[in-house]
């Protein structure tokens, strides 16, 4: 399985249950199609670079996942066919994934461990 990161804009307008209802939608989704979610961000109401749709701001929202190769093109299809999503990007993600769970000492150690080899 290939690891993707997907960044997309809502409608600021929805509301708040409405946005969440959303990115339910898109997490149940990627779920669905066998893949394992990473990490979901909330970035949150932010300024657009232009506007969209008559529209200064959007929701921003940023998912990490693993999955199959087929994966984003039927997520952009899913982005297509929702009226809310303004815009929207899925691109092979190059990072080392290090969980939330593991503590700072850890992550240090591990780094060094790994320098160490090299």
């Amino acid at each position: 399985m290939k690891r993707y990161e997907t960044t997309f804009i809502l409608d600021p307008t929805l509301g708040e249950e409405k946005i969440e209802s959303e990115i339910k939608r898109v997490s149940d989704f990627i779920e669905g199609h066998g893949a394992k979610i990473l990490r979901t961000d909330r970035w949150g109401m932010r300024r657009l670079s232009y506007p969209i749709a008559k529209k200064t701001q959007g929701y921003y929202v940023f998912i990490l996942f693993e999955g199959e190769y087929n994966l984003p093109k039927e997520l952009e299809r899913l982005y297509n066919l929702t009226e809310s999503c303004f815009r929207y990007l899925t691109v092979t993600s190059e990072t080392e994934f290090i969980p939330e769970s593991q503590s700072k000492e850890e992550r240090t150690t591990s780094k060094a461990e790994k320098d160490a080899e090299q």
